[in-house]
């Protein structure tokens, strides 16, 4: 097989990973661990044992972003080590220290170096500006589906049209990696994701990708695709992705505004949004003072509707929190700090909070509870030298962002508001499953290596 055809044949799976992104309501392939539901991951993986055939894979070691993405699976690895006397003796949730690390190091390796190599690899001799236009076509053509699916939802959960469960939203489950379910208790709205926090991570991670078709359209419908990402994560219920999507707004706003081409028109159009804005506050003062009202209350610890969640969050946090305290330039090692947090869980998170006595305390469930932050998961797990290490690779993304702005003021936009996006939800969240985010380091690193070329 040539080279030409392999790399033709990953690109190819890589783009129908990306449409497939978001759809992961699926029971999924238990054996993939962590990445179980991730219907993209698939396809992914696909791609890169195809790329395992060249004989040579393009290694972009000369970019910084990537120089940091090694030390800090180096440091994740020597920071582990410097543990080992406490790991041997770790056991919960029928695990040992040594097999939660190299499940979690595994995780870590697949995310920061195989994930971004693959984009790499596979999108190498593509031209920049097809291979952006093409990958924005297949997140709006995703969006789409994710859009059909939530209509139908908001029909059921916040209208009461049971009936459509039955004759409409049930076709999804012939959909690959879809099942069809509604959640009519807390009136959520999750779509082909498998729950509303996921459906909110994938709308931040694509937001930049459609504001960009403001920028770059000039039809009539080119403010479509922003409408709609602002609106489902409104409509999904989840409170830090409808926040987090209002500040990527903001910010791409004040980037428009830089641009005289791009002012007047947006004048207008904020200008028409603010007076239909003013007129619906006027009509339905109540109604939107109530809602705001109850979001800031969701926030508390005694609100009845996320009391527990709110708990668990904020009691994981201040216990993980306690262990850097406990263990400040190295941490516990990478993927462990569950092992030491558990003694540090506040008596106010757990009491009468199930989720707690179900799952994160339950010797039977064997599924670690989650960190909730990622900088405070470094934190805990590889000292204050990882947390640093971590923070000087988002800082150095951020930079690549400001000093091409004139260059490459597109994609520097997307990027700079994808990351606004990543970083922000990290702080509720410990994972590195963020696809788009490997996606945007993918880019930089190819147009870093196609700038070094025609140097």
């Amino acid at each position: 097989m040539k080279k030409l055809s392999i790399i033709h044949i990953a690109s190819s799976l890589i783009f129908i990973g990306i449409f497939f992104i978001p759809f992961n309501s699926w029971e999924g392939v238990g054996f993939l661990g962590e990445f179980y539901r991730d219907s993209c991951f698939l396809f992914f993986s696909i791609a890169f044992m195809f790329l395992v055939f060249k004989r040579k894979i393009k290694i972009p070691y000369q970019n910084i972003i990537f120089q940091f993405l090694i030390l800090l699976i180096t440091w994740s690895l020597v920071a582990t080590i410097l543990n080992s006397p406490n790991i041997l003796e770790y056991f919960f949730k029928k695990t040992t220290g040594v097999e939660r690390f190299i499940n979690q190091y595994g995780a870590l390796i697949i995310c920061v170096i195989l994930l971004p190599i693959t984009f790499y690899n596979a999108f190498f001799t593509l031209d920049i500006n097809k291979l952006f236009f093409r990958i924005r076509k297949i997140l709006l053509a995703s969006l789409t589906i994710v859009l059909a699916y939530a209509f139908i939802e908001v029909l059921i959960v916040k209208f009461g049209m049971l009936d459509l469960k039955i004759m409409v939203l049930n076709i999804f489950d012939y959909f690959p990696f879809t099942e069809a379910k509604i959640d009519p208790r807390s009136s959520r709205i999750s779509s082909v994701s498998f729950e509303a926090p996921a459906l909110g991570t994938y709308l931040l991670s694509i937001s930049g990708w459609m504001f960009s078709y403001i920028i770059t359209s000039n039809s009539k419908w080119k403010y479509i695709p922003t409408i709609i990402v602002v609106v489902l994560a409104f409509l999904s219920g989840s409170r830090a992705a409808f926040f987090i999507t209002i500040i990527q707004t903001l910010v791409f706003i004040a980037i428009l505004l830089r641009n005289t081409r791009h002012s007047k028109t947006f004048l207008k159009t904020s200008f028409s949004f603010m007076l239909v804005s003013f007129v619906l506050f006027g009509v339905y003062s109540k109604e939107i003072t109530g809602y705001v009202k109850n979001e800031i209350q969701s926030f508390k610890l005694d609100d009845e509707q996320h009391s527990n969640s709110n708990k668990s969050r904020f009691g994981i946090q201040q216990a993980m929190f306690k262990v850097f305290l406990e263990n400040p330039l190295v941490g516990t090692g990478y993927g462990l700090q569950a092992f030491e947090s558990r003694k540090y869980y506040p008596v106010w998170a757990k009491r009468n909070n199930w989720e707690f006595r179900e799952m994160y305390l339950n010797q039977n469930d064997e599924r670690f509870p989650p960190g909730y932050n990622i900088y405070l998961r470094f934190l805990s797990e590889t000292g204050l030298v990882g947390f640093l290490i971590f923070c000087g690779l988002l800082i150095q993304v951020f930079l690549w962002c400001y000093n091409n702005f004139n260059k490459h003021n597109l994609y520097s936009t997307v990027i700079l508001i994808s990351m606004i996006g990543f970083s922000m939800n990290w702080l509720k969240m410990d994972s590195f499953r963020i696809y788009a985010f490997w996606l945007c380091l993918a880019l930089i690193f190819l147009m870093e290596s196609k700038k070094l070329k025609n140097a």
